[in-house]
């Protein structure tokens, strides 16, 4: 077999062997020679260096020049080049990749335990020359090992695991799979892919394609038939009862069975005591509704849960929520034109659940300072701005993030806004029949994004009679819709901390026919919801969900984009330090104040050092993971094996690289270990040399 190195630019050191072969050989008498008077009578007698030109000790010298010479080619790492046999270890070894599904539908039944089964008996199968590395993958992916032939290693990977409360989501295994065998250097690569192989977690693959020559091994755990009730979601309703707040909770429950099933007892639990127990039937692939009787709502977050007796998938028998008071905005309507002005107003307010709107009715000309503390937004209907105190406060109000709504109608003057809307307010206009129509409506404002969807309202099927026009605005000042003769009908302005929202027209049926509009009624709730700066605080949240949990309570991003609930973008500003409990009792730092949700149940958020729990967040599984319909595990074999797969299959079962094959031929030990072994001979040779010329001389 011909001999390669690795290294081939070490055997270049082999030239230093001949330095002391040179310096032996070209030793001559100085030619220069120094004069001293003494020995001027003394004849000079020529001496040659005969022992110089020649080496002494033959054998001693090859014995050295042997053993530098061997350290040399050890580090040149030579290998014997040579065809291999295709049955041989070293050509059959095999980088393995052994990826296990640990999304919450593999906890139904004992398709777990068949899933460790199966890894292990994978683990069998990596022989002395394989390594395999264990990925367990849900909604992301993560190596729990490096690659590695220790049988014990791999299985202490295993030890304890259990199925997590995340979705199925093959891309991020077969991806991380992927580029663990892109770096292989064996002959040979395969992936053991153990899943229930979820028809809901299958996208196509994500464009993986594994190297050429890998062989994909589906295990499927599977089972012919499945059961499964799973609470869905939960519906609130909330009203006022006797100045307490009464919330009544409504149900949802599926049945995925090809059976009915009767008697499913339905439970509902509020700070771990069970307020009332109900049941019913649900048909074979059917949901059903269970209402529960309203309850009273103490002071302060509560716990809750409904949930339906244990089967064979737990981890969606149970829905978590948590149960605040105080979720309603408060709302001052100062009235300048009398009943029938306010009344399309108070019955749209009146409607609201979403929250729910509090509002308390006064004439503008009897509001004083007092009458803003506790209020949320502020609207000034058709009435003259105040002065004085009361102008001073609402001033306040808004600059500490209060919302004011000015609708300006034919009574009183604004002139006395100040900041607030610093413009100047014309006559009233008047438009012939058939009046005008909103011409301009900014849809990507948050006050009317939720009209941009189709069929969610047509803001431009209302008719105006007459506005007022509005000139000398400030650059503080947008425009949020105009009129289809470009005059300007709702606008906004931030003061302070507040927002003040100004209306040209008048909410009543004297100016417009807004109000017998299908979308006054939304119109207004977004319109106040906006002004009070409301965001709803979400009772629950799903397994995926980035939370920003230092101010309020909402969706920053989310890693299941198919989940039922979506996300935006909301970070809070300065954020406090946080230490969030997890369900599982790990200790989660959140300096940035946004917390990842990795497990169903409630998380407690604290400050460091405290033990007062400051907020409650309660985490529900993605739904769609508990479809338990499988796929054909071989159409995801087919989406990532490599195109020309046969061929490339074929060549690299013969092929192995030089690395490796020098690996684990390990040559450069075998002439490290001779060099040392001519050194040590050497160094005692050389001594008993030097002792026999010491003894003689």
């Amino acid at each position: 077999m011909p001999l390669a190195f690795l290294a081939p630019l070490f055997l270049g050191a082999l030239a230093a062997l001949a330095v002391p072969i040179i310096v032996h050989l070209i030793q001559r008498e100085r030619k220069e020679a120094q004069a001293f008077p003494s020995l001027m009578f003394l004849s000079q007698v020529p001496y040659k260096s005969t022992r110089r030109r020649n080496i002494r000790n033959v054998a001693l010298f090859l014995l050295r020049s042997a053993a530098l010479a061997l350290i040399v080619l050890a580090f040149a790492r030579p290998w014997f080049e040579g065809e291999l046999d295709a049955s041989s270890p070293l050509a059959t070894a095999t980088e393995k990749v052994i990826l296990v599904d640990r999304s919450y539908s593999m906890g139904y039944s004992d398709r777990w335990d068949r899933a460790l089964a199966a890894a292990n008996g994978a683990i069998d199968g990596v022989g002395p020359e394989d390594v395999a590395t264990i990925v367990f993958f849900d909604g992301g992916a993560m190596a729990l090992n490096q690659a590695t032939s220790d049988h014990a290693r791999l299985r202490a990977t295993l030890a304890g695991a259990q199925p997590g409360s995340g979705v199925t989501r093959y891309g991020p295994g077969l991806k991380l799979a992927q580029s663990i065998l892109d770096t292989s250097d064996k002959p040979r690569r395969q992936v053991i892919v153990i899943s229930d192989f979820q028809r809901a977690g299958w996208d196509g693959g994500d464009g993986v394609r594994m190297p050429a020559g890998t062989e994909v091994t589906p295990v499927a755990i599977t089972d012919e038939q499945t059961a499964n009730i799973a609470v869905a979601g939960v519906t609130l309703r909330r009203e006022d009862v006797a100045g307490r707040e009464r919330v009544t909770a409504i149900a949802r429950l599926i049945n995925t069975a090809v059976e009915p099933v009767a008697g499913v007892r339905v439970t509902l639990e509020l700070n771990g005591r069970d307020l009332e127990t109900m049941t019913t039937d649900i048909g074979a692939g059917d949901a059903a509704t269970v209402t529960f009787a309203p309850f009273t709502l103490a002071d302060g977050s509560q716990r809750g849960s409904i949930r339906v007796d244990t089967d064979a998938l737990p981890a969606d028998d149970a829905f978590r929520l948590v149960l605040s008071p105080g979720q309603a905005v408060d709302v001052l309507l100062a009235d300048g034109g009398g009943q029938r002005s306010t009344l399309y107003l108070e019955r749209a307010l009146g409607i609201g659940d979403q929250p729910r709107y509090r509002t308390t009715t006064k004439p503008a000309n009897n509001v004083r300072a007092a009458d803003f503390e506790g209020q949320d937004v502020v609207i000034w209907n058709d009435a003259a701005f105040p002065g004085g105190a009361t102008g001073a406060a609402l001033g306040e109000f808004v600059r500490a993030g209060g919302g004011l709504i000015l609708v300006l109608g034919p009574r009183g003057s604004w002139e006395s806004a100040g900041e607030l809307f610093p413009a100047t307010v014309g006559r009233v206009v008047d438009r012939d029949d058939p009046g005008g129509a909103f011409g301009f409506i900014d849809y990507g404002h948050a006050m009317f994004e939720v009209f941009r969807a189709p069929r969610s309202g047509d803001l431009s099927a209302a008719r105006f009679f007459r506005y007022r026009p509005v000139a000398g605005t400030d650059a503080a000042t947008a425009v949020l819709a105009r009129f289809d003769d470009g005059a300007p009908a709702i606008l906004e302005r931030r003061v302070g901390a507040g927002r003040v929202v100004v209306v040209t027209s008048t909410l009543d049926n004297y100016w417009s026919d807004l109000p017998v509009q299908p979308v006054f009624l939304p119109m207004v709730h977004q319109m106040t919801r906006y002004s009070a700066g409301w965001i709803e605080p979400s009772p629950w949240f799903t397994v995926g969900q980035v939370v920003n949990v230092a101010g309020p309570a909402a969706i920053v991003t989310t890693t299941a984009p198919d989940s039922a609930e979506g996300g935006a973008a909301v970070i809070a500003a300065p954020v406090p330090d946080l230490v969030a409990i997890a369900p599982g009792g790990d200790r989660i730092e959140v300096p940035t104040g946004l917390l990842s949700l990795e497990e169903r149940g409630f998380y407690e958020l604290r400050t460091p050092g405290s033990s007062v729990i400051g907020r409650i967040v309660a985490v529900n599984v993605d739904l769609n993971e508990s479809d338990l319909v499988s796929m054909d595990a071989q159409e995801l074999v087919a989406a990532v094996r490599p195109r020309g797969d046969a061929a490339g299959r074929a060549a690299d079962a013969s092929r192995v690289s030089p690395v490796d094959r020098e690996r684990r031929q390990a040559v450069w030990w075998y002439l490290l270990i001779v060099a040392f072994v001519f050194l040590a001979v050497e160094t005692v040779w050389a001594n008993r040399i030097s002792r026999r010329r010491t003894a003689a001389g």
